[in-house]
């Protein structure tokens, strides 16, 4: 399909219809935020071991199998009904993989071994950065910082989505405060240039 003037209200209908292609462009435009959505909501404990991105496909092949019963029209609808979809993944993630670290704790106590006691999972407050992702404007950044280098776009996703300080974000990539500076500074540049050239040319909107 991959046609600029379908627009994406066109597309779920067309996609609430039955077109498999339809629906796969519709999760491709919002595949950036999907993952947005997941890197911020994997718990530290779980990232490491679960990659974002094997959620959000999991999330698609839900979406494939469900889409007859979405039953909005605009894509504010689509993507309240997408985010449940997606949280209700990322829980079953957390959930599988927090217990199963519970469980090889308590294999570790029966054994006598020294426990280290598992973080509470992250329980967020909703915050500004929070309403953003549930507007149409966040699947447009989340698209831009898809085209970033990946150390630029965690950068600014931490900063900017996350709220965290320069210093936590340094500690947290393992690199000096400038460094972290820079990536910042550098992505917000190719950030400005993006959107710029997207007003100016509409039909580049994902």
């Amino acid at each position: 399909m991959s046609d600029p003037e379908v627009s994406v209200e066109q597309l779920i209908q067309m996609a609430c219809q039955g077109n498999r292609e339809a629906i796969g462009e519709l999760l491709d435009k919002h595949r950036g935020y999907l993952r947005v959505l997941a890197l911020r909501q994997l718990d530290h404990r779980v990232d490491a071991r679960v990659d974002a991105s094997d959620v959000v496909q999991q999330t698609c092949m839900s979406v494939f199998a469900r889409m007859a019963q979405f039953k909005g029209f605009t894509e504010a609808e689509f993507l309240v009904w997408l985010k449940m979809i997606h949280q209700h993944n990322i829980k079953n993630v957390i959930r599988h993989h927090v217990g199963t670290k519970r469980r090889s704790v308590a294999r570790e106590v029966a054994e006598g071994n020294d426990v280290v006691s598992a973080t509470p999972i992250r329980q967020a407050s909703q915050t500004a950065s929070q309403r953003l992702m549930l507007s149409e404007d966040a699947v447009r950044l989340a698209a831009a910082l898809e085209q970033l280098p990946d150390d630029q776009a965690e950068a600014i996703r931490l900063r900017y989505l996350e709220g965290w300080t320069v210093a936590n974000i340094s500690a947290r990539m393992d690199r000096s405060l400038d460094s972290v500076a820079g990536l910042i500074k550098r992505g917000l540049v190719t950030l400005k240039k993006h959107f710029s050239e997207t007003r100016s040319n509409p039909a580049q909107n994902p």
